[in-house]
């Protein structure tokens, strides 16, 4: 009898172990992991070259510049500043996930750029629009998946949080920067917030990469994943593992900042449940969460509900006049 007893509590350990395995999201070294990639990104010193000459549009002077970051991988960005006399707010604008390269004479989201009352800063990250000379993987989001310190958004959000460090340095900055961002572009928001104590205050959309257990396994990305996994002969658990590292939730405690976040009622890319998650996680209680009833990944964009609301809260925060 004491033998059967024992068995079944044996049992019961196995599967408490494995259903704490199941929930478990947050690895115990992940802040030493991220503090130790900050460490090796500040070894070296920004430098950067401005690959255009300066053009006046609006009345703002517009740049581009190539800025070295980790491990000696240079990005892209687009710089605006007012041509006016002053101090002013920056605002920093993270791309989507985006497969083509742009040309250089033709600047997508050019309507940033063009902000009034702001020195607007547009970023491609490593692997991104302009910033594919050195890294351009056919499949962005599984590039290095196997190992976490090989994974491409290991030096992505890197290439954020120089951002930040780039164009804090503005002789016309008025010490408040805000991050912005939807989709993959709202998860390097988040990052380059929590990662970048500079950061003052982070506007998000539809946050990528958040709450990734629970996405669905049959529909992208969630599939890709595990289509990657497959190939590789990379356990799922180890999979989880790695994508914990870069999971939206688990930075959202290293976050002191106020926070707008908006999302859709239903986004099969990144749902609406995950965005809850993570707002909820937020200390910080000058935050602000949206949903738009609408359906599609990133139609909140065309919200005039959620634009409002985001100024009316960027105003709040004495982040603009």
């Amino acid at each position: 009898m004491k033998s059967f007893i024992d068995l079944l509590m044996i049992l019961a350990l196995i599967l408490s172990v494995s259903c704490n395995k199941e929930k478990e999201i947050k690895p115990s070294d992940f802040n030493e992991f991220w503090e130790q990639t900050l460490a090796e990104l500040n070894k070296d010193p920004i430098e950067f070259e401005k690959i255009s000459k300066d053009s006046i549009v609006e009345g703002k002077k517009i740049s581009l510049y190539k800025i070295k970051s980790f491990q000696d991988i240079f990005f892209y960005a687009w710089v605006s500043e007012p041509v006016n006399e002053g101090k002013f707010p920056i605002k920093i604008r993270f791309s989507g996930l985006d497969g083509n390269k742009p040309n250089r004479s033709e600047i997508k989201n050019f309507w940033f750029l063009k902000q009034e009352g702001f020195i607007n800063m547009l970023v491609d990250v490593r692997g991104q629009g302009l910033s594919t000379e050195q890294i351009n993987p056919k499949e962005y989001i599984t590039k290095g998946i196997k190992n976490k310190k090989e994974y491409i958004y290991r030096g992505a959000f890197m290439d954020a949080v120089r951002s930040v460090d780039f164009i804090s340095e503005n002789k016309k900055s008025n010490g408040k920067i805000i991050v912005t961002g939807g989709s993959q572009g709202g998860a390097l928001s988040i990052a380059a917030t929590a990662l970048n104590k500079k950061v003052s205050l982070c506007v998000v959309g539809f946050p990528f990469l958040t709450d990734t257990p629970a996405y669905d396994k049959t529909k992208w990305p969630m599939k890709i994943f595990l289509h990657k996994a497959k190939n590789e002969k990379i356990n799922y658990f180890d999979l989880k593992k790695t994508l914990s590292y870069f999971d939206m939730l688990n930075f959202a405690e290293m976050i002191n900042v106020p926070v707008f976040l908006r999302t859709e009622e239903y986004d099969d890319v990144t749902p609406k449940e995950g965005a809850v998650k993570f707002f909820n996680l937020l200390k910080n209680q000058r935050k602000v969460l949206y949903i738009d009833p609408c359906k599609g990944h990133g139609c909140s964009t065309k919200s005039i509900i959620a634009n409002e609301l985001e100024k009316t809260f960027i105003k709040k925060n004495n982040l603009i006049n």
